[in-house]
């Protein structure tokens, strides 16, 4: 338990990092394939990093061990009660985000099952609903190959020609390049950090480089700027809720429309991605874990006689004279607890066979 939250601040830290990484360097860049694979690489590297320990072993005398119990590596399996709160803490957050997410999930599902299908030649379905309850769903959305559409804008756009509808053709896009997939990958790394604002604020710039990738798509087919752009404001109406679908309202409409008139980015801008390898390595050696032990052929560790010094293994009471018989390679951890008054307890954790 206590070995799991300790994890679990280590990718909140690192979640951290790589946010402010991506929001100064890369987030007003106009490659925004690259950026989503950087964003979505990060993220999972974030969770990855801190599981990639660096042991490092030390040799010293075994008189320096006994006589700096610091130097021993502290373990968490006497887990203190404040650690019991925290993960309770941390679990009922998880269930919260966890029940939130599978409502978003059972409104999409019910918007497919209760909406008039229409399926497309691309292999699309159309799913018209009629006096939708949702926000989000008011403005056209997608989720997987389903593309939501109101009453009125599916009728408009089968007046002009569906695939000829920006509506349409931006949709489409986000099905094309299942961006449904990641978000549900970043919904699943939020059930375990979802205390951590980085999370969102990364989820937020997913969404964001998906609206992007998908405006570029409508005006790949030749739509005016401009005309789009109208349409994007007479479309963002209403402030769309939490929903796990792309909306054509998801990201804020000012970024949107301002990265249409940015120019290109220069392609050697890119290589500010190089960035994130020293940050790796920076985490890395941030992961590194020292193990001290005795050479070879000495005492593993030397337990004064003070009577008021108690020895126990795997929790259980330990008889100080029979020390030499533990074998040192199957040694977990060494835990000192001093008592203030001279005395204290040691307690030495084996390796699980």
């Amino acid at each position: 338990m206590g070995n799991f939250l300790i994890y679990t601040a280590k990718v909140a830290a690192t979640l951290v990092v790589f946010y402010l990484f991506f929001r100064l360097l890369l987030s007003r860049e106009t490659f925004h394939h690259l950026n989503r694979i950087a964003l979505l690489c990060g993220l999972a590297i974030s969770f990855v990093l801190p599981l990639c320990v660096i042991t490092v072993n030390i040799t010293v005398d075994p008189q320096r061990i006994s006589s700096e119990p610091d130097l021993l590596n502290t373990n968490l399996a006497d887990v203190d009660w404040w650690v019991s709160i925290l993960f309770g803490v941390f679990l009922l957050g998880a269930i919260a985000t966890f029940t939130r997410l599978a409502i978003a999930y059972y409104r999409v599902n019910k918007m497919i099952k209760d909406g008039e299908k229409h399926p497309q030649p691309d292999g699309k379905m159309v799913v018209v609903i009629d006096n939708p309850k949702e926000e989000e769903y008011r403005s056209p959305s997608s989720w997987m190959g389903y593309i939501f559409l109101c009453r009125k804008d599916f009728l408009s756009a089968e007046a002009t020609g569906l695939y000829s509808s920006p509506s349409y053709i931006h949709e489409a896009a986000h099905s094309d390049l299942h961006h449904s997939i990641d978000l549900m990958f970043i919904d699943l790394c939020s059930l375990f950090q979802w205390f951590n604002p980085a999370i969102w604020l990364l989820r937020r710039e997913l969404t964001t480089i998906h609206e992007y990738e998908a405006d570029k798509a409508v005006l790949d087919k030749g739509f005016n700027p401009k005309d789009y752009q109208l349409l994007l404001v007479r479309k963002a109406m209403s402030e769309a809720g939490y929903s796990v679908a792309n909306n054509l309202n998801h990201s804020a409409l000012k970024s949107r429309i301002d990265m249409m008139l940015r120019q290109p980015s220069r392609s050697r801008r890119a290589l500010r991605l190089l960035v994130l390898i020293p940050l790796i390595c920076i985490g890395l050696a941030m992961n590194t874990q020292r193990v001290y032990h005795a050479p070879q052929n000495k005492p593993f560790f030397i337990v004064d006689d003070n009577e008021n010094v108690f020895l126990r293994v795997n929790g259980k009471e330990f008889d100080k004279k029979h020390l030499d018989e533990i074998d040192p390679s199957k040694v977990k951890s060494i835990s000192v607890k001093k008592d203030g008054k001279g005395g204290g307890t040691i307690d030495i954790y084996l390796k699980n066979e």
